[in-house]
C-alpha cells in the first residue's frame, strides 16, 4: 500500500553507445537501482508555530471535542484504495472512531497508531498526523522526535515531508496516516515499544496553507521547482563531457527540466530516471540524486534493498559510496546523475518492477558535510 517511491512519469528510453556515469572503479560495488527516498539530512526548517506532545499516556485531553475524520493520503486513493478494499485502511479508521480524543486542540499532533507495514528490512510504523485546527495544511515539513521512554529513540529530530501531490492536504478536524520507515537497527526496539508510553515531539514544522497559499510565517511560500540545476558527475566532466557534446547529459537535463518540482523538500532524493540501456551483456540504469537542503555534500553512504512485493530482491542490502572523487560535491538543489549496474540474471525482474509493485529502502544514510 504505502510507497516510500518517485517514478518519473515518463516511458522508458533505450540509450545505445552512452557514456558510462560516475563509473568509480574503487567501489565494492557499484550503484544500484532504486527511487527511494533518503530521510536521514539535515532540516534548516525554522521553529514551529504549532507543536505537538512531548511524553504522551494517551490518557490527557478528555475535554468534549470536535469530532475527527480519517482521511487516506492521495497516494492511496490514487490508486484506488479505500477503507473498503483496504484492510490497513480499515483498521486505521476503526483506531480513529474509537480515539476521538485524539490529538491537542489548537494543534498539530503526531500520535503512534500501535500499526506497522510491511516485513523486516522493509518495516514502517504507521503513525497518524492530527490538525484539530482551523487551517487547511499542504506540502508539510517537519523534524520528529519518537521512542519508548525506557528505550532507544527510533527517530531523533528527523527530518520527513509531506508533499501536497503525495499525501494531499490536511484539512481541521481531520487525521491523516503516514507512513515512516524504520531503520534495520531500531526494528527489534520499535517493535518492543508500548504505543501507550512513548515520547512523541515534533521538533520543528512548516507547511502552506491551502485556503490563501501562505506559509506558516505569513509570506506568500518560496517555490522551488525552478531551482534545480543539473549538474554533471565530477569524473564526467574532467573527461571533457558537457550537455553540448554528449547526448546521454542532455537527455538526463532535459527531464530535470521538464520535472522541476522532483525531490523531497529539505532532504536528499534517489530517484530512476526512467532511462537505462541495454547491450548483449550488461543492463545500465540511469539515476537521479536530488539535493533539496541547504547542506552541500559529499562522499554519501547507504545500504540500498530493492526488489517488488513478492520478495524478489534486485539488490538486497547492497552497500553504497557515492564518492567525491567520482561525482564531486552536492550542492544545495542540484541534481547529479549516477549509473547503476543491474546485477547479471537480475534484469528480467528489474525490468518489471512498477511503481505498484515496487518494495524497495534505503538504511544507514550518511554523508560528509562540506563547509
Amino acid at each position: 500500500m504505502k510507497k516510500v517511491v518517485l517514478v518519473l512519469g515518463i516511458a522508458i528510453v533505450l540509450l545505445a553507445g552512452c557514456d558510462y556515469i560516475g563509473n568509480n572503479s574503487d567501489k565494492k560495488s557499484e550503484e544500484k537501482n532504486t527511487s527511494v527516498v533518503l530521510t536521514e539530512s539535515e532540516s534548516n526548517s525554522k521553529q514551529s508555530t504549532a507543536t505537538a506532545s512531548s511524553v504522551t499516556t494517551k490518557a490527557e485531553n478528555k475535554q468534549e471535542k470536535e469530532p475527527i475524520t480519517f482521511v487516506p493520503q492521495n497516494d492511496e486513493t490514487d490508486k484506488g484504495l479505500t477503507i473498503e478494499n483496504d484492510e490497513t485502511l480499515a483498521k486505521l479508521q476503526k483506531i480513529v472512531d474509537e480515539n476521538q480524543d485524539m490529538g491537542f486542540e489548537d494543534d498539530i499532533t503526531i500520535v503512534y497508531s500501535g500499526q506497522t507495514f510491511g516485513e523486516t528490512s522493509n518495516l514502517a510504523g504507521i503513525f497518524f498526523i492530527v490538525n484539530r485546527t482551523d487551517k487547511s495544511l499542504k506540502n508539510m515539513k517537519f523534524t520528529y522526535t519518537f521512542g519508548g521512554i525506557d528505550r532507544q529513540l527510533i527517530f531523533d529530530q528527523k527530518a520527513f515531508a509531506l508533499s501536497e501531490e503525495k499525501f494531499g492536504t490536511l484539512e481541521p478536524n481531520t487525521v491523516m496516516p503516514m507512513y515512516f520507515p524504520i531503520e534495520r537497527e531500531n526494528e527489534m526496539a520499535f517493535k518492543e515499544i508500548d504505543a501507550t508510553q512513548v515520547i512523541e515531539k515534533i521538533d520543528t514544522f512548516n507547511y502552506d496553507t491551502a485556503d490563501n497559499d501562505t506559509d506558516s510565517s505569513g509570506k506568500e511560500p518560496a517555490t522551488s521547482e525552478d531551482e534545480l540545476t543539473f549538474k554533471i558527475p565530477k569524473q564526467n566532466s574532467d573527461k571533457g563531457q558537457t550537455i553540448e557534446n554528449n547526448q546521454l547529459m542532455a537527455n538526463l537535463k532535459q527531464l530535470v527540466d521538464e520535472n522541476p518540482s522532483i525531490g523531497f523538500e529539505n532532504d536528499v532524493t534517489v530517484l530512476y530516471s526512467q532511462l537505462h540501456e541495454k547491450s548483449e551483456d550488461q543492463l545500465l540504469a540511469y539515476f537521479f540524486i536530488i539535493n533539496r537542503t541547504n547542506t552541500t555534500m559529499e562522499n554519501l553512504s547507504f545500504i540500498f534493498n530493492y526488489g517488488n512485493k513478492n520478495g524478489e530482491k534486485v539488490w538486497d542490502r547492497e552497500q553504497y559510496r557515492i564518492s567525491s572523487e567520482v561525482f564531486g560535491t552536492f550542492e544545495p538543489f542540484t541534481v547529479i546523475p549516477m549509473t547503476m549496474e543491474v546485477p547479471a540474471g537480475k534484469e528480467e525482474l528489474f525490468l518489471s518492477i512498477t511503481e505498484k509493485n515496487i518494495q524497495t529502502s534505503i538504511e544507514n544514510f550518511h554523508y560528509e558535510k562540506v563547509n
